[in-house]
C-alpha cells in the first residue's frame, strides 16, 4: 500500500484531502459525544459496556485494549517501514503531539474515572481512579487507524481500520477504566492528531538514514515493550509476539541496510 490521498503539492489540497478521506471518524465521534451529554447517557452506557466481558470472558478484552497502548502503536507502525514508510514517519509526530495532548486535558479537566465513582463493577487489570478524559488508547487507536486509512484509497480497508479502532475505544469501557465521553473526546482527538502527524511528515523521504533511524527505534521500543507493565497480565502474550516480531523486522532491516553493496 501506499499513500495516495497525499500527493497534492500545496498544503491546504493536502490537508483537504487527508480531511475528507477520514471524515467518517471525527463525524462519528462528535455525534457520539453529543448524543451521551443530550441524553444523559454516560453512567448508563458505561454500565452496559463494562459488563460485556460477562459474555465475551475478559482475556479478550484485556488484548483487545492492549493496541491502543502507544508503545504497541509505535511498534506496530514502524514495523510497516519496509512496506509503508509514510505510516512510519507519520507515527513518530502524532503519537508526540497526541501524547502531550492527552496529558494536558487529563490535567486540566482532571475527571475521575468510573472506579472512583461506581461500585461494584468490572476491572480488568490496573485500576486507576485519576486522568479520565479523554482516553489516552482511544485517541492512540484512532490515530493509528487513521493513518492506516490514509495508506489506502480500498473502501472496505478503512472500514476495518474505523471497526478495529473502535473495538479498542469499546474495550476502554469494558475494561472499567473510562466513561463512553473520554472514548468519545479520544476518537476526535486522535483523528485531528494523525491529520497533523502526517502534514508534518509529509517531505520526510526515504533513505538509508532514515532506515537506520527508524529500525533503530524500533528495536529499542520492541524491547522496551517485552518489558513493558502494560497492566494487563492476560495480554502479555501478545504484547512479548509483537515486541519479538519487532525486534526480528529490526535487527534484520539494520542488518541489510549495514551490508555492504557487491558488484560484479
Amino acid at each position: 500500500m501506499t499513500i495516495k490521498n497525499l500527493t497534492s503539492p500545496s498544503l491546504l489540497n493536502r490537508l483537504r484531502q487527508a480531511v475528507y478521506s477520514t471524515i467518517l471518524i471525527p463525524i462519528f465521534g462528535l455525534a457520539f459525544l453529543f448524543l451521551i451529554d443530550l441524553f444523559d447517557a454516560n453512567h448508563s452506557l458505561f454500565l452496559t459496556l463494562n459488563h460485556l466481558s460477562q459474555y465475551t470472558g475478559q482475556w479478550l478484552w484485556a488484548n483487545i485494549t492492549l493496541f491502543g497502548d502507544p508503545v504497541v502503536i509505535l511498534c506496530i507502525a514502524l514495523a510497516l517501514y519496509r512496506w509503508i514508510p509514510p505510516i512510519s514517519f507519520a507515527v513518530l509526530p502524532t503519537l508526540l503531539i497526541g501524547g502531550m495532548t492527552v496529558f494536558y486535558f487529563k490535567w486540566l479537566f482532571a475527571v475521575v474515572r468510573p472506579p472512583g465513582v461506581l461500585e461494584n463493577i468490572i476491572v480488568i487489570g490496573q485500576a486507576p481512579v485519576s486522568g479520565a478524559f479523554p482516553s489516552g488508547h482511544s485517541t492512540g487507536a484512532f490515530a493509528f487507524a487513521t493513518l492506516l486509512m490514509l495508506s489506502t484509497s480500498k473502501s472496505y480497508l478503512k472500514i476495518l481500520f474505523f471497526c478495529l479502532a473502535l473495538l479498542v475505544a469499546i474495550s476502554r469501557n469494558a475494561v472499567g477504566v473510562h466513561w463512553p465521553l473520554d472514548v468519545s473526546a479520544g476518537i476526535v482527538l486522535g483523528w485531528l492528531c494523525a491529520v497533523l502527524g502526517v502534514l508534518i511528515s509529509k517531505n520526510w523521504q526515504n533513505d538509508n538514514q532514515k532506515s537506520r533511524i527508524i529500525n533503530s527505534l524500533l528495536f529499542v521500543s520492541a524491547f522496551y515493550l517485552l518489558f513493558r507493565n502494560t497492566g494487563y497480565e492476560q495480554a502479555y502474550l501478545t504484547q512479548a509476539l509483537i515486541a519479538i516480531v519487532g525486534l526480528l523486522l529490526a535487527a534484520l532491516n539494520l542488518y541489510k541496510v549495514k551490508r555492504p553493496q557487491t558488484t560484479d
